[in-house]
């Protein structure tokens, strides 16, 4: 085989690895099936050009198939990248089929001036474990990610869009009517004119936190009707589960505590200590883990910058009977001192 045979040979997996996974992501994933593929994208620049070109694909897909026989395939200066705000059907099988056709597609336009055109508005934006980003968008608003979280960016004239697929992001969005600003997590969308809310996603659930304005949450799986809607104003929050959306309201306290990130700050008050631990596992490189049941949990208080762990574990053993111990893998093991 040539050289230029087995590149493109080469490519040709690639295309088909991302399809697969791109596949998966849009049907029923688990939480560790999404890590799996969220670590694939971000593992080599090249996965992350080819999950982004079929994603651009099936976005332009799902508006080719309305339109009629004989329309001008040129490329126009500004495409649809965000689809139809109606949720696109996640039956694996289906998901598959085409995700197998656009991935032959992608590798026989690889350099088609639709591709380009396509991609143009369309970015990726990835933070690593204790990294916070800020990215100006634009039409004027403003994403800032948290810790190991991931992100695309899609806007056209009607919409921008925003899929989370790990992590947690603040959004402070420009205000714009004619062109409503969409976050898709999962089968979740969340829908805003001129507001600001953070959005984490957590191994069950999405949490939703407004600051301003109101956010409108709808269940994609069920549409926008029944108890699958709701308007959530500033001040309160919400809890997002398969096929429920709970919406409660939150005092000043909580709203900042939920929000403290920003300014890589953790803030407990009244946490459990396994609570306490999950948060600033996030930002660190080798975990805490709390081996006494009876540790996790005692409740805590106290702000602490984000990779403060050490004077944590120093403030938990100065108030507690509780030591760290060194842990296999560089870990901090946390027993119950008798």
């Amino acid at each position: 085989m040539s050289a230029k045979d087995e590149a493109q040979s080469d490519r040709l997996t690639l295309v088909e690895e991302a399809a697969s996974r791109f596949a998966r992501l849009h049907s029923d994933a688990s939480a560790v099936e999404r890590d799996a593929i969220a670590a694939w994208i971000a593992s080599d620049p090249r996965h992350a050009v080819a999950f982004a070109r079929l994603e651009a694909a099936w976005e332009a897909a799902e508006r080719l198939k309305g339109m009629p026989r004989g329309f001008d395939t040129e490329a126009p200066d500004n495409i649809d990248l965000a689809g139809s705000e109606e949720p696109v059907a996640t039956e694996f099988g289906r998901r598959r089929l085409l995700a197998g056709g656009l991935a032959a597609a992608a590798v026989a336009t690889l350099s088609a001036p639709i591709i380009y055109s396509l991609l143009k508005e369309h970015s990726r934006y990835v933070t690593r474990r204790g990294e916070r980003k800020t990215v100006a968008l634009p039409d004027g608003s403003t994403l800032v990610l948290n810790t190991a979280s991931q992100v695309s960016v899609a806007f056209d004239k009607g919409q921008r869009l925003i899929r989370l697929f790990e992590g947690e992001a603040l959004f402070d969005v420009a205000h714009d009517p004619s062109r409503p600003f969409v976050v898709a997590v999962n089968s979740t969308r969340f829908r805003a004119i001129g507001t600001a809310f953070n959005i984490r996603l957590r191994r069950d659930i999405v949490e939703l936190t407004v600051t301003d304005g109101i956010v409108g949450v709808r269940d994609g799986d069920h549409g926008d009707t029944g108890d699958h809607g709701a308007q959530v104003v500033a001040g309160r929050g919400a809890v997002v589960r398969k096929g429920t959306i709970a919406v409660t309201p939150l005092d000043r306290g909580s709203l900042d505590q939920r929000v403290a990130w920003r300014d890589g700050v953790i803030a407990l008050d009244g946490d459990t200590i396994e609570q306490a631990v999950d948060e600033f596992n996030r930002y660190r490189d080798h975990p805490m883990v709390i081996g006494d049941p009876r540790i996790g949990s005692l409740r805590v208080g106290g702000r602490f910058e984000v990779r403060e762990s050490e004077r944590f574990l120093a403030a938990l053993q100065r108030s507690f009977p509780i030591r760290a111990l060194p842990g296999a893998d560089q870990s901090i093991l946390l027993v119950y001192d008798e």
